[in-house]
């Protein structure tokens, strides 16, 4: 039974992750022939810093509500009290984020070398107090160990960002091109309004299915009620190791978005920009496609490993987590060998417009996508490793498993990126998760044959 949970939470989430990263792809595609790899370049410029404040803003506590509430969903109230606290939490910390980020939007462009764009930050900048919110419904539902509202949430997410993405990008480039960019990324917050909508809808149908409160006056105390430091700090305790760890790559991407373009252009290339959008772009976007799968079943084992280990059901704990490292081994293989040996015809069939007449930039682009190609293994078990760890309350490990291999990447990069060029970011990125692997998964043995 407990393996059907497993198979069919992964099998929901992975389908929503695949379908989503298909609308990523059908928007990226058309986004890229639209703006070209400049304007992609100009997108790419900006979503790294916006991944950093959607990590300091709410990465770790939604894994902590889904591992607390795994623990606690047989009583009703103790479930609330949890996710009271962690929509709070999450609420205000969003809107302070927010506010922060469009009064420092100019000043970042500027940091940046790009002073134009900063109207790119003004149009993001929403969508953190969004994502928030979000974060803690579907940490809510995952902890129920109910999949449905997160895969359905993120396909209606998905589904309005390419619409409206796509609609203002091409009524937008008669202006420019970093109009055309704006409207695109204007449609990312959007796409997150509807998404709060959404889940919030669902939760207040749940509710009154359970018929735990009556719509009455009281219904208001009640919700303030449940506020607890007590909770509060339980959160953040459990979550601070996770959102750490989860810095460790944006903030590697940061470095990129500052270091790179501005290293190539110090070294003679002239098409800095059309290189950074080709490797951050292009290429991750279909890296990234295959990895939803260890996504799915990293978020699907979490409650699951944190619920056995709690009972002390060890026996149960490691067959899960070796089917689920097996599972994905398999599919991880199979993705990588098809990005590997047909590099070029998937990026003719995709990038077409963008790459047409650009011999040159094609030729880069096969030749990062052959080298990332075999980082879809790494990052899926990566993924598996660290939610397994976390659900045994070594959160550290993951951490800085991550963290030594950030490091590892910024140091590669600081060394090979004037010899090599673009080549050497994808090389760091193998570089960064082979090293995160080897440490989560040196300590995840161990942990099994311990028995602990």
């Amino acid at each position: 039974m407990a393996k059907k949970g497993l198979v069919k939470g992964a099998l929901i989430l992975s389908s929503a992750g695949v379908i989503c990263h298909l609308l990523g792809v059908l928007f990226r595609i058309p986004l890229s022939n639209i703006v070209g790899n400049y304007g992609i370049g100009l997108y790419q410029l900006v979503f790294p810093l916006y991944a950093l404040l959607l990590i300091v803003s709410s990465a770790g506590i939604p894994v902590a509500l889904s591992k607390m509430i795994a623990r606690v969903r047989d009583d009703r109230r103790q479930t609330k009290r949890v996710f009271v606290n962690a929509l709070v939490v999450l609420f205000v910390i969003g809107l302070v984020i927010t506010l922060v980020f469009l009064a420092l939007a100019r000043p970042i462009a500027g940091w940046q070398g790009k002073p134009e764009i900063w109207p790119l930050y003004l149009a993001i900048a929403p969508a953190v107090w969004f994502v928030c919110v979000i974060s803690a419904y579907r940490g809510y539902f995952q902890g129920l160990n109910n999949m449905v509202p997160t895969a359905v949430s993120q396909i209606v997410e998905q589904v309005v960002k390419v619409g409206v993405g796509l609609g203002l990008a091409f009524w937008l480039i008669r202006y420019s091109i970093l109009w055309a960019v704006f409207g695109a990324i204007l449609a990312v917050a959007i796409s997150e309004l509807v998404a709060v909508i959404m889940l919030a809808i669902v939760y207040v149908v749940q509710v009154r299915q359970q018929k735990q409160e009556t719509v009455t006056q009281n219904q208001k105390l009640g919700f303030w009620s449940f506020l607890s430091w007590q909770v509060v700090r339980r959160i953040f305790a459990i979550s601070a190791p996770i959102m750490v760890m989860s810095l460790a790559f944006p903030l590697v991407q940061l470095f990129d978005s500052f270091y790179v373009v501005n290293a190539l252009k110090s070294n003679g290339v002239a098409q800095a920009t059309e290189l950074y959008g080709i490797a951050t772009g292009s290429v991750h976007t279909l890296i990234n496609v295959p990895s939803v799968v260890g996504v799915a079943i990293a978020t699907v084992m979490l409650p699951m490993v944190s619920r056995a280990f709690k009972q002390g059901d060890f026996k149960t704990m490691r067959q899960k987590s070796w089917t689920a490292l097996g599972v994905f081994c398999l599919f991880g293989l199979a993705a990588t060998l098809g990005l590997f040996l047909l590099p070029k015809l998937i990026l003719t069939l995709l990038y077409g417009r963008a790459f047409n007449g650009r011999p040159e930039e094609l030729s880069i682009g096969i030749l990062l996508l052959r080298i990332e190609s075999w980082a879809i293994i790494l990052i899926g078990l990566t993924q598996v490793t660290g939610s397994i760890l976390q659900g045994c309350d070594h959160e550290k490990v993951p951490m800085w498993a991550l963290i030594i291999g950030g490091v590892v990447k910024i140091v590669f990069e600081l060394l090979a990126l004037k010899p090599l060029g673009i080549m050497a970011v994808s090389i760091a990125n193998i570089l960064c998760y082979a090293v995160a692997l080897i440490i989560s998964g040196s300590v995840l043995i161990k942990l099994f044959l311990q028995g602990k």
